[in-house]
């Protein structure tokens, strides 16, 4: 019988199936004894693969979820700080598409545009806690279509916490680590509650860590809850999320402040006295080292970073008409907000103070539900299913007033802003209102018991109006963009000629949503409505077509008895695609939109899983990927040229080796990640420096004949080797050619010690 899409993640849903039947479209095919022809990840339908809990082992507790898909074929994952709690500077590619191109949810809620200082969505960051995390299904080729999203151009990932379980459990983690890193983690199962009674899982988890460098402190407080009850003919499932982040960040850095100032070049903070000596105007021409102090004002500024606040509540049935109907209703609610901050010297206080507190505000509401029905008859599973989601959201800028020396404390990059009174200026107060929709409708027909054709389509409608509200000559930009079409097919065959061999092929088109950003805002987000004048919003607006793309995967899967090899081609038609190039400062951003036509993206993926001895496991994965404009970048009468260079920010080649071990109760680990070739700007005139790093990890728990059973010790190393690497390259967006500010370094080496308790 065919898997259908939309139960192919639920058919994982946080289930250890290392040693069970995993269900493939066509067959049942039993996994092999040794783990390696189920690792690092299991087929469960054609291009798609799903993450368990025990495949995410090597993760270090606290980090992020994106972060525990760093070993997907084709996926380059970098953040500055050793968890990824700032969000501003945490990067994920999957196949050429960037973390907010990708159909992204949480228990089956769209989280859209997962970029920072997103309009349209939230942040897979600053949902659930990452430790409770049971299953992760992915699609890296093209999103099914029953995925809903209005930013999907590229694959798909699904989160689902872990399965329910019928006993009750409680397992409390304390981990402790370099720069005073507290990660603390309770999760608590309360099993089946009286006779017939609910089931619930709650997700705790606090993490503080101060920066490696210069001042400030990284407070995250996450966690989740998940409750399910049964009725005879299904059964109603609440999930709750809520996430409260106060960073302190990283400055952006370029390749001149690397070789000028170290790979320290970081905020002033805690040193008020030395950030306001350099950025006073008198001293502009002054030296300050490498740089005049002018030079060095405008470079970095006193502290950065942003407070976040990130809640999601749903409530979802699942029922059974008949032994061949069934089908699943969805609503959700989603809120974001964030305060991104920045000392602005370009902005000078009204009391004299050299510079300012400059605070970016957006905020967002979501809300939407689903319904997806599913009819088993014959050999035809077919699928159908509608999605809509209405959100509004808001943004601006406002600059606080900073002290003058000696008569106040200075104002914390995570607030209060206000403490020497209200913001003193406003600017790009804006505000959009987005209307989502999707439906779909999929036929898996088992043509004979080996082979499966999947046929479907989906069509959707996004519109946004809004912009600028404010009736100041600076007023943002206003209009209304909408992305229609009501016919992208999707269609797959899937082979499994023996239980040890499956083969793919999978076809799909893609529409997305134009992408929403406040003018001036702080990032790679391509979005017209920071184009700078209402004039050539207008003129561009005419021009615009939302983007088109057609994604091609050819694969296949064999499992020996003591090892797995994956490989694929994929080859990715991209239309329509909106640009962005910037210019200016961290302080006044500008960007410089236009549209390009057509792009390309070829690459293939291998992976290697061999279990050495019974007790040693192997992993090698190469990605090599090649995207191409197919034209150059024009601006009025200048032309840049682009055409035929490569994505920046996209590495061009990903190597990752992993090593595990098992010996009793002891666990070793170790991944190489490599990746190299990265351009850095549209020109392709310099590349990023190749990123290495080496993570290494020892755990033993005791066992059940010990004196205490479940008892767990855990030693986490990153960055084994401490190597200076650049981790996420394009964060305040690319540049045409040429240095620009936009990079951060990743995190020096972190170690954590870990004790854990399972009751």
């Amino acid at each position: 019988m065919a898997l259908p899409q939309a139960q192919a993640a639920d058919a994982t849903d946080g289930a250890d199936t290392a040693t069970g039947p995993t269900t493939l479209s066509a067959l049942d095919v039993v996994a092999s004894k040794h783990s390696a022809s189920v690792a690092p990840t299991q087929v469960v339908g054609p291009n798609r693969y799903v993450f368990n809990s025990t495949d995410l082992d090597t993760a270090m507790s606290g980090n992020n979820g994106l972060s525990r898909l760093k070993n997907v074929p084709g996926a380059s994952y970098t953040a500055t700080d050793g968890l990824g709690l700032d969000i501003s500077a945490t990067s994920l590619f999957v196949r050429g598409f960037r973390m907010n191109e990708m159909g992204i949810t949480f228990e089956g809620v769209p989280l859209n545009d997962n970029g920072f200082l997103s309009l349209t969505g939230t942040s897979v960051v600053n949902v659930g806690v990452p430790d409770g995390i049971g299953a992760i299904t992915v699609s890296p080729g093209a999103a099914p279509v029953s995925v809903f999203s209005s930013s999907v151009n590229g694959g798909s990932l699904e989160y689902r916490l872990a399965a329910l379980s019928d006993n009750p459990s409680l397992r409390i983690k304390q981990g402790v680590g370099s720069n005073s890193t507290f990660v603390t983690t309770v999760s608590a199962q309360s099993g089946q509650l009286g006779e017939g009674g609910p089931k619930v899982l709650v997700d705790l988890q606090r993490v503080s860590a101060d920066k490696y460098q210069a001042g400030g402190t990284q407070n995250f407080l996450r966690g989740d809850l998940k409750a399910t009850q049964d009725v005879a003919w299904g059964d109603f499932t609440v999930f709750l999320s809520a996430s409260h982040a106060a960073v302190w960040g990283y400055n952006n850095i370029s390749f001149d402040m690397i070789r000028k100032l170290g790979w320290k070049a970081d905020s002033w903070y805690p040193d008020y006295e030395k950030a306001y000596y350099i950025a006073l105007p008198e001293n502009a021409d002054k030296p300050c080292g490498a740089y005049t102090c002018g030079e060095l004002a405008a470079l970095i500024p006193y502290d950065t970073g942003q407070v976040t606040t990130d809640k999601i509540a749903s409530v979802a049935h699942n029922f059974r008409l008949t032994p061949a109907l069934s089908g699943n209703v969805q609503l959700y609610n989603a809120n974001s907000s964030t305060k991104a901050t920045l000392t602005d010297p370009t902005t000078p206080s009204p009391n004299g103070a050299p510079f300012s507190e400059q605070v970016q505000t957006p905020h967002l509401n979501r809300i939407g539900g689903m319904f997806n029905l599913t009819l088993v008859a014959g050999k035809h599973t077919l699928t159908t299913g509608f999605w809509q989601e209405k959100s509004k959201a808001a943004a601006e800028t406002s600059w606080y007033t900073e002290p003058l020396l000696g008569q106040g404390k200075p104002l914390k990059t995570v607030g209060p802003y206000d403490v020497y009174g209200p913001a003193f200026k406003v600017e790009n107060q804006s505000s959009w209102v987005t209307r989502s929709r999707q439906f779909y409708l999929h036929d898996d027909i088992a043509l004979t018991d080996t082979l499966v054709l999947g046929a479907g389509f989906k069509a959707v409608d996004f519109t946004t109006t809004g912009g600028g509200i404010s009736d100041a000559p600076d007023r943002p930009v206003y209009g209304t963009l909408r992305a229609k079409s009501n016919f992208l097919p999707h269609l797959s065959l899937f082979w499994s000629p023996t239980s040890k061999t499956d083969a793919f092929i999978d076809l799909a088109n893609t529409m997305n949503g134009f992408r929403v950003a406040q003018r001036g805002n702080i990032g790679y987000t391509a979005s017209a409505w920071t184009i700078t004048d209402q004039e050539e919003f207008d003129r561009i607006a005419h021009t615009l077509r939302p983007e088109k793309d057609w994604n091609l995967t050819i694969g296949g899967t064999h499992r020996f008895d003591r090892a797995t090899v994956t490989a694929d081609v994929f080859y990715s038609d991209i239309r329509n695609r909106l640009l962005s190039a910037a210019i200016g400062t961290q302080f006044q951003q500008i960007n410089t939109v236009r549209l390009m036509p057509k792009m390309h993206v070829i690459g293939a993926n291998l992976g290697v899983t061999a279990d050495l001895t019974e007790h040693l496991q192997f992993y090698q994965g190469v990605a090599v990927a090649r995207s191409y404009y197919d034209r150059d970048f024009v601006v009025n009468d200048t032309v840049y040229p682009i055409k035929g260079n490569a994505q920046p920010g996209y590495p061009q080649i990903s190597l990752v080796t992993d090593l595990t071990a098992h010996f009793g109760d002891w666990r070793f680990g170790a991944t190489s990640t490599e990746y190299l070739r990265q351009p850095f700007t549209y020109e392709n005139d310099i590349r990023v420096p190749s990123f290495w790093q080496v993570n290494a990890y020892a755990a033993y728990r005791m066992g059940a004949q010990s004196r205490v059973p479940g008892l767990e010790f855990r030693l986490d190393v990153s960055n084994l080797f401490n190597r200076n690497n650049i981790g996420t390259a394009t964060i305040a967006g690319s540049s045409f050619s040429g240095d620009y500010q936009t990079l951060q370094r990743s995190a020096p080496r972190q170690v954590m010690f870990s004790t854990s308790m399972a009751f």
